[in-house]
């Protein structure tokens, strides 16, 4: 396997990460990956994120559509996407994401990734932007309602901004979750 076919491979594929497990499949003629990926690595051309999953080098990594890409099927919700969205300022070290796998603590890039898992009955509401898969302002208010309700996540909800969120789009999202749910949505004047 040289060098430029894996990039091109890769590139045609649209895939940001992959592993050895991958390349079998983009190059069943091989026998011996583990070598010229571990050239690749040490030239600089590949990068490990975490233990047997890699990723090409390029100028700058974006580490949410890794991040959505490692842990599939997964989008970026919680803490981090109600920030994207100024509904709430506090700076944020890690990046939130929801699944329907287990949850799991991952670090790769220097950032910590932390995915929590949703019943598939609440996987839904979210949007690919430019290869990221993020939820929408809404979706992430009620996912990130849901975890405190369940007391997996803390907040100060009286200092969110939510004036602007769609209340068709939160009267269409909330009946799939649970009671809890729907009882905080209505304190909070929805």
């Amino acid at each position: 396997m040289k060098r430029q076919q894996l990039i091109q491979k890769l590139e045609i594929l649209g895939k940001d990460v992959f592993s050895i497990k991958d390349l079998k499949k983009l190059f069943p003629e091989e026998t011996h990956l583990k070598i010229p990926v571990k050239r690749m690595l040490d030239a600089g051309v590949l990068i490990q994120i975490t233990r047997g999953i890699y990723t090409l080098k390029r100028e700058k990594l974006d580490i949410e559509k890794v991040a959505t890409q490692l842990y599939y099927p997964s989008y970026i919700s919680f803490e981090s996407a109600l920030s994207k969205y100024g509904i709430i300022n506090q700076g944020l070290y890690g990046l939130t994401l929801a699944t329907t796998r287990h949850t799991k603590k991952m670090t790769f890039a220097d950032v910590e990734c932390e995915y929590s898992k949703l019943q598939e009955a609440l996987f839904f509401g979210f949007d690919l932007i430019n290869g990221t898969y993020l939820a929408q302002p809404e979706k992430a208010f009620l996912d990130q309602i849901y975890l405190m309700t369940l007391g997996k996540r803390i907040g100060n909800t009286s200092e969110w901004y939510l004036s602007d969120l769609d209340k068709e789009k939160l009267a269409e999202y909330l009946p799939f979750y649970n009671a809890s749910v729907r009882k905080k949505v209505s304190e909070l004047g929805f």
